[in-house]
């Protein structure tokens, strides 16, 4: 079931940047070639040979992000860190596509040099507008009790609670812990924060298997870092 939706997740995305960039291409041009905010001293070119550039672009920057790991799905990656990383994936695909029309020339034709940064800004944009608005599409179903993922906590103390508030306090992130692991006989069988203790770090691979859990985290103290390699 986790694989499925974060199948359907990442087609998405991809669906959501092939068409923003091609949006990009066609914006761009209209920038460039029918807003007079750069003069323009050879005419106006056919849209048709710009048109010849959503091809390159739909094989191209796919290619490029996948490489960039930005359809490596991260439910509490920043937004500044997504940011980031599209801005140094289009600007690395501009360059490969200026690369590659130096060498793809078609005949009497040049492509505007200025075309190429302007397209770059604007998809920038477009990019980073179309993965905003999935982002928030798929935090509202969250909030809604939609698209969530299971978790088990390792670790019943205070970090383990400290990580349950925080959840709890962001369901945007579409986490819901169904259950706590902790080794202090004390706090087995009870309910910490209204969640069960299932049982021991040794119930690991069972309590996984019995409640469909998709992500384990694990909130042990560094004194407790002799626990965590077995753990992982």
């Amino acid at each position: 079931m986790i694989e499925r939706r974060r199948q359907i997740q990442i087609l998405l995305q991809l669906a959501g940047d092939v068409l923003a960039t091609s949006a990009a291409v066609l914006l761009a041009y209209w920038l460039r070639f029918e807003v007079p905010l750069f003069p323009v001293t050879k005419g106006t070119p056919p849209l048709e040979m710009y048109l010849r550039l959503i091809p390159v672009t739909v094989i191209m920057w796919p290619t490029v992000f996948y490489f960039q790991g930005l359809y490596q799905l991260r439910r509490l990656r920043s937004r500044f860190d997504e940011l980031l990383r599209v801005v140094l994936a289009i600007l690395l695909a501009t360059i490969l596509l200026t690369a590659f029309l130096t060498f793809y020339r078609p005949a009497d034709f040049t492509y505007s040099r200025l075309y190429l940064p302007v397209f770059a800004a604007v998809d920038v944009a477009l990019v980073a507008f179309t993965r905003w608005l999935i982002s928030a599409v798929l935090r509202r179903i969250r909030r809604s009790g939609g698209n969530l993922q299971t978790v088990l906590v390792v670790g019943a103390g205070e970090l383990g609670k400290r990580l349950v508030e925080s959840l709890r306090a962001h369901r945007e992130y579409g986490f819901t812990v169904v259950g706590f692991l902790d080794d202090d006989p004390g706090k087995q069988q009870r309910e910490i924060h209204g969640i069960p203790v299932l049982g021991s770090s040794q119930d690991l691979e069972a309590v996984i298997a019995r409640h469909h859990i998709d992500q384990v985290m694990i909130a042990l103290p560094m004194s407790a870092h002799h626990r965590i390699v077995p753990l992982i």
